[in-house]
């Protein structure tokens, strides 16, 4: 990548990039682009990876989507830490709130 692709890209994603941003910028974007060709080889190596991803092992173990959600009773987080109303006690030790919401404070 030339220097005057990502001109071009910045300005496609509206980004006011000055001279001295696109200097600095421009080693982490490359390296993101090498980043990025390594993926795509993998994806066409078909020595490595002759299967689609998906039937790679056929011991994939499902996860129900209940596992993920605290408020459900009767899930393995809820049962570890014996409390049927996960929720409820994270938001208690959270430091401000509105409603069944924490405020996160703006840091920027």
């Amino acid at each position: 990548m030339k220097i005057e692709d990502l001109r071009e890209t910045a300005a496609l994603a509206h980004l006011n990039f000055d001279d001295k941003a696109l200097a600095a910028s421009f080693p982490a974007f490359e390296q993101m682009l090498g980043f990025f060709a390594a993926m795509q080889s993998a994806d066409e190596d078909t020595a490595a990876f002759a299967a689609p991803i998906t039937k790679l092992s056929g011991s994939a173990r499902t996860v129900p989507a209940a596992y993920f959600r605290p408020d459900a009773p009767d899930n393995d987080i809820n049962r570890a830490l014996g409390s049927s109303n996960l929720n409820e006690t994270m938001l208690n030790s959270a430091g401000e709130r509105d409603g069944q919401f924490v405020v996160v404070p703006n840091v920027l």
